[in-house]
């Protein structure tokens, strides 16, 4: 009759993460309202007519081992190459693990997939991280490999102090040219900001410990690999070859961790949203959801509240 209550708002990576450690590690009880239909946030996976659609590309890859450990709890490594790794003729780790599952037999796997990206530029494709191959220098040709280089050691031998923008972030670790060349154009599309805009902490969180020299030493490192272990620790997080990856998608994990949820007494309502908090004395003691499917609006009372929705709505 005493059971403190957590409620969680948002069914999204975060709160199923939140209600899931609570269930494992406390006597608390989750109960965790979603505005929309679905499980997931933006890692979902839409099921339209039988086709699974990933609304985003997610990358199942940490360096810690904790989160790595964590996900693999939820949907297993693979203990054997799928089809396609062996038509391909892909090296690729698998668990070691006794009962191991099979992907081509078992959905509940986590498959190991090659990272393969690639920028489409000059009419031609470059591999992302840089490589060194033959191709590479056709296509971007003598000319402006050369105007890259010394634009590259231009910027480290003088580079600007004080950076005060992202396109000061950006042509520090590469060099003015490679930064026309492929940073400019690229980011303002995406972003709708133009670079000299952007703040540079905004490039030292995506591009973290990334600059040029590190993927060229990486590329040449990587033609001499022989270890396929999947936590590249000593990797940069921009540079990985391999990541994990559900066999049904992103949303198939999130999907998995909710049924556990609800099995271990924790409960998720769906098209519920959160239209007001009350506040005591700097606690939260009561939330009012309403049902967007009757328009009821409820009242909970509970002991705690986490928020995972965007700040802007919560406020």
């Amino acid at each position: 009759m005493n059971q403190k209550i957590a409620i969680i708002i948002g069914a999204g990576p975060a709160g199923l993460t939140a209600a899931y450690e609570f269930l494992e590690k406390t006597q608390i009880k989750p109960i965790i309202f979603e505005m929309s239909s679905d499980i997931g946030g933006i890692s979902k996976t839409v099921n339209y007519k039988g086709n699974r659609i990933d609304i985003g590309g997610h990358r199942f890859f940490s360096k810690s081992n904790r989160v790595m450990d964590w996900w693999q709890n939820i949907l297993p490594l693979q203990g054997s190459p799928s089809i396609d790794d062996i038509i391909l003729d892909r090296k690729v780790p698998t668990s070691k693990k006794k009962g191991a599952p099979d992907p081509e037999t078992s959905d509940r796997v986590m498959l190991i997939r090659n990272r393969i990206s690639r920028i489409f530029f000059l009419r031609s494709f470059f591999d992302y991280p840089i490589s060194l191959k033959l191709d590479t220098f056709k296509n971007l040709g003598m000319v402006k490999i050369i105007r890259i280089g010394f634009s590259y050691v231009k910027a480290q031998l003088f580079p600007m102090k004080d950076e005060k923008s992202l396109e000061e972030f950006l042509i520090n670790r590469f060099g003015k040219e490679l930064y026309l060349l492929f940073f400019k154009d690229y980011t303002e599309k995406v972003w709708g900001v133009p670079c000299n805009r952007i703040k540079p902490e905004w490039g030292a969180q995506r591009i973290k410990g990334l600059s040029i020299s590190k993927a060229i030493i990486h590329a040449i490192k990587s033609s001499f690999k022989t270890d396929t272990s999947i936590t590249q620790k000593k990797t940069e997080t921009s540079l990985i070859e391999q990541f994990t990856y559900p066999k049904l998608g992103p949303g198939q994990l999130w999907e998995e961790v909710a049924k556990q949820i609800k099995e271990k007494g924790g409960e998720i309502h769906l098209e519920n949203q959160v239209v007001d908090i009350s506040i005591s004395k700097a606690k939260v003691t009561r939330i009012n959801v309403k049902n967007k499917v009757t328009n009821i609006i409820t009242e909970y009372k509970c002991d705690y509240a986490f928020s995972t929705m965007p700040v802007q709505d919560l406020i």
